[in-house]
C-alpha cells in the first residue's frame, strides 16, 4: 500500500486528470442533460438534486427500487422506469454505499436498456455541482487543500495496523478518482466496545447527535447498564422519538438514569439555524431550505457538570468545534472519545490531532463501518485498550 507522502504526491497528476474527466462529463451532460434522473430518493439523492439544480441542471425524476411511483414527488419506482424514462436518460446513482452497489445497479439498469449511467462519485471531478447542500464535504473533491504535514502527523498517531490501513484507504479515496478499496468493520459494532475498547461497569455517557436513540439502544444491547446517559439531539422530531424510546426500550431503573437535552453542540452557546428533517440527515445550515427552525446551541463545558467516561459525537460536521467546546470537560475527566470523522474532508487529520492534543496519553484508533460515511476515531485510555493478549 502507498505511503501518505506517495499518495499526496499524486495530487498534482490527479488534478490534471480530473480536469480532463470534467470536460468529458460536461459533454455528457450537454448531450443527455435534458433528462437527468437520480437513482436513490434518500438523503444523498436529495442533496445531489440541490447541487445540480443550483448549477442550473434540472432533475426530472428520482428512480428508487424501494419507493412507489409518485409523480408529485418526482419519484419513479424501478419497475416503472421504462414507462417514464427514455433509453437516453442520464441516470446518476446516489446512495451512500454506492462504492459497493454501483456495479450491480449499473448492470441492472443496462439490462433494462439504459446506457448513460454514472456514479455520484464520478461527479467529484466537477466541484461546481457540490457548492451547495450538506454532502459536499463528505464526497471530498477539494484535494488541492490537503496539507502534507498535518496529514502525516495524524497518520503517525494511528495506533494499530487496521487504523493505519483505514487512514490510507480514506486518504486515497479523497485523492484518487479510481474506485475505492475500503476495509469495513461490522456496522452494528459502531461505537461499541467489541474489538475496539474495554467496557467499564458503570459507563457515564454523553451522546452528541443522539438521533432517535439508535446509539443508546445499541449501548444497552451491548452493555445493559450505565451510570448515566445524557442524550443530546437538536431536531425536535428526533427528540420525540428519542424520548419515546427511552420509555419503551429501557428498563425503568435505566430510564431514570437517562436524560435528554434538545440542542445542537458546538464551541459556544446560543442558537443557530437548523434543518429539521426528523431523520439522520437533520443538520445545521445557513441555506434557505424547507423545514428551517432556530434551535439552541450548547458547549459541553458550559452545560455538563457531572463526571463523564465516554463522549460520542455524530453531529454533521461540528465535531471539531464541539470537541473544542468540551476541552475543560475532556481534560478533567480523561474520557474515551468516539468521534465521527467523515463530515468534512479535514476531519481526517484535524480530529485525531486535536484528540491527541487534549488527551496525550490516550491511544488513537480509526474504524470504518459503512464506506464513504460512518468512519469513527476513538481516543482510548490506556486502561481500556484491548491488548493482543486479551
Amino acid at each position: 500500500m502507498s505511503t501518505v507522502l506517495e499518495l499526496l504526491a499524486e495530487i498534482s497528476k490527479e488534478q490534471s486528470a480530473r480536469s480532463e474527466k470534467k470536460l468529458v462529463l460536461e459533454k455528457k451532460f450537454e448531450a443527455y442533460g435534458k433528462e437527468i434522473v437520480i437513482y436513490g430518493h434518500g438523503n444523498l439523492g436529495c442533496e445531489l438534486c440541490k447541487g445540480l439544480e443550483n448549477a442550473n441542471w434540472t432533475v426530472q425524476y428520482f428512480l428508487d427500487a424501494n419507493q412507489p411511483t409518485d409523480l408529485n414527488r418526482k419519484n419513479v419506482n424501478l419497475k416503472d422506469a421504462a414507462k417514464y424514462l427514455t433509453p437516453d436518460a442520464l441516470i446518476i446513482v446516489a446512495i451512500y454505499n454506492v462504492y459497493l452497489e454501483y456495479s450491480s445497479i449499473q448492470r441492472q439498469l443496462q439490462s433494462m436498456g439504459f446506457q448513460n449511467i454514472l456514479s455520484v462519485l464520478d461527479l467529484r471531478v466537477w466541484p461546481e455541482l457540490f457548492q451547495t447542500g450538506h454532502i459536499h464535504g463528505t464526497l471530498s473533491w477539494d484535494i488541492s487543500h490537503i496539507p502534507a504535514e498535518p496529514v502525516c502527523e495524524a497518520y503517525s498517531l494511528m495506533e494499530d495496523s487496521l487504523s493505519q490501513k483505514t487512514f490510507l484507504e480514506l486518504l486515497r479515496f479523497f485523492i484518487s478518482d479510481n474506485e475505492p478499496t475500503l476495509t469495513l468493520c461490522p456496522a452494528e459494532m459502531q461505537y461499541m466496545p467489541a474489538l475496539t475498547y474495554l467496557p467499564i461497569a458503570e459507563e457515564r455517557i454523553i451522546d452528541c447527535g443522539a438521533y432517535n436513540g439508535d446509539t443508546m439502544r445499541a449501548f444497552y444491547s451491548e452493555t445493559a447498564n450505565w451510570s448515566s446517559y445524557i442524550a443530546i439531539e437538536p431536531d425536535p422530531q428526533n427528540m420525540e422519538k428519542l424520548a419515546a424510546s427511552i420509555q419503551a426500550d429501557l428498563p425503568e431503573a435505566l430510564a431514570k438514569r437517562t436524560k435528554t437535552i434538545c440542542a445542537a453542540v458546538s464551541d459556544v452557546s446560543g442558537s443557530i439555524t437548523f434543518c429539521t428533517k426528523g431523520n439522520a440527515a437533520s443538520h445545521i445550515t445557513e441555506e434557505a431550505v424547507d423545514q428551517i427552525s432556530r434551535v439552541p446551541v450548547i458547549s459541553l463545558d458550559e452545560v455538563i457538570q457531572e463526571p463523564v467516561s465516554l463522549i460520542k459525537m455524530d453531529i454533521e460536521g461540528f465535531e471539531l468545534r464541539a470537541l473544542q467546546g468540551a476541552e475543560r470537560l475532556i481534560r478533567a475527566n480523561q474520557p474515551l472519545l468516539a468521534i465521527c470523522g467523515y463530515h468534512r474532508q479535514s476531519d481526517l487529520w484535524e480530529i485525531p490531532l486535536y484528540m491527541k492534543k487534549v488527551l496525550p496519553n490516550h491511544r488513537i484508533y480509526l474504524r470504518n463501518y459503512i464506506g464513504i460515511i460512518e468512519y469513527v476515531f476513538y481516543a482510548v485510555p490506556e486502561n481500556r485498550v484491548i491488548s493482543e493478549k486479551q
